[in-house]
Order: structure tokens, then sequence, then C-alpha cells
């Protein structure tokens, strides 16, 4: 059923124009045009149909935190927009502690930490804890692996961060190799029977990351 809640005469505006956007108090904003498109008689412009205005909708959705960029690796900064910030006590990263400064009462800048994964953040101040409305992806890294080269079968220890939940390893054009996830800062892989000498991939949830040296297969 449709409900009207509001008619914009001409005196506030024509008819809502643009986009509604949601503040992270989980208010809704949208502006009124003072031109009515439709050539309503009388001509168009502000002050004939009226000058527009700002207008809020509220559905009782609660407040939130958004944040930018969307993925950053460990170590990244990220900028957490909000409110209510001052005396923030945490922040995390899908449940993984960082450290964090509080800017102002809206805003805040956080370390990704080591061992976050990616989901929601959430920031927890002294009206509760606020969790984000969109995932944060953490997006992997490679520093180094070992040895460097050798033939199909060989155990390949690879090195970096933002590994947890790793779904595919990856040896130059498209072989998969087997693997274990040892720790958010390492993975074993085997090199597989088809492999050819170049990159080494590793997919996680967080996107993918190649390794900026080559893996030789010998012979």
């Amino acid at each position: 059923m449709l409900t009207t809640l509001h008619n914009f005469d001409g005196t506030d505006g024509v008819h809502p124009y643009g986009s509604l956007l949601q503040a992270t108090n989980g208010t809704f904003y949208g502006t009124t045009s003072y031109c009515n498109l439709f050539g309503t008689p009388g001509g168009c412009g502000c002050p004939t149909l009226g000058c527009g205005t700002v207008f809020s909708l509220s559905t009782d959705l609660g407040p939130f935190v958004t944040f930018l960029p969307a993925a950053r690796p460990v170590g990244g900064v990220v900028e957490i927009l909000g409110q209510g910030f001052t005396g923030a006590t945490a922040v995390s990263f899908n449940g993984t502690a960082a450290t964090f400064t509080v800017e102002s009462d809206t805003y805040l800048t956080a370390t990704v930490p080591a061992g976050a994964t990616t989901g929601s953040i959430t920031v927890t101040e002294p009206g509760g804890t606020l969790t984000s409305n969109k995932i944060f992806y953490v997006t992997p890294q490679i520093f180094s692996f070992s040895p460097t080269s050798g033939p199909a079968g060989t155990t390949v220890v690879i090195s970096g961060n933002g590994f947890l939940g790793t779904t595919r390893v990856v040896f130059a054009c498209g072989n998969a190799a087997t693997f274990t996830v040892d720790s958010d800062t390492q993975i074993t892989a085997t090199v597989p029977a088809s492999a050819l000498t170049g990159a080494i991939n590793v997919v996680t949830p967080g996107g993918h990351v190649g390794s900026t040296t080559g893996f030789t297969v010998t012979r």
C-alpha cells in the first residue's frame, strides 16, 4: 500500500529531484526542484514555484558507520565516518581489533590489523557498537617465496599477509596448486605438474595478488 507522507506544492519546491542519500545517522536526505520539469503554466523558476528545499525522511533505521576506501591490505589506513566517536574504545575489522585515532566526533582513522579478514568494520563508542553498512575487503600481499625455482612437486613457502580464507593459489598460465594456509602470513603450496615459469597468484575473498617476481619451473 502506498502512503503519501507529503505533497510538495511549490512553496517548498515542486517535486523531489535527484537521489535520496542516507546519512550515517540512518536518516535519508533529499532535495526538491525549484522548477516544474513538466511545464506547469505560470513559468518556471525561483520564486515562481518556490525555490526548492532540503528534506529528510526517517524510516527508523539505526545509525551505522561507513568507510573509504573499499579495500586495503594489512597496515593500510582506513577512514571511517559516523557519529558519537568521541570516547570510542574499540575498532575492529571483522572481529580483529585495530589501532585507531579519533579525529573528531564523526571521523576516525584505523589501521588494518594483522589477521584481519574481509567483513564488517565495527566501532564501539559510549552509545553502543556501530557496524558498517557494507563489507570491507582485506587485500592480500605477497612479500616473497622460497625456493624461487624447482620442478613440479616442489614445496614452495609463500610469505605475505592477508592469506586467511585463501581460495586458490595459481602458478603461471592458470595452473592451480594444492596448498595449505599455515597462517595469515604464510601459505605452503605444491608446484603443479603443468606449471610454467611465471608469477604466483593468491586469491582470497578480499581480492587477489600476484608475486612481483616469477617462480622458475625446472625440468
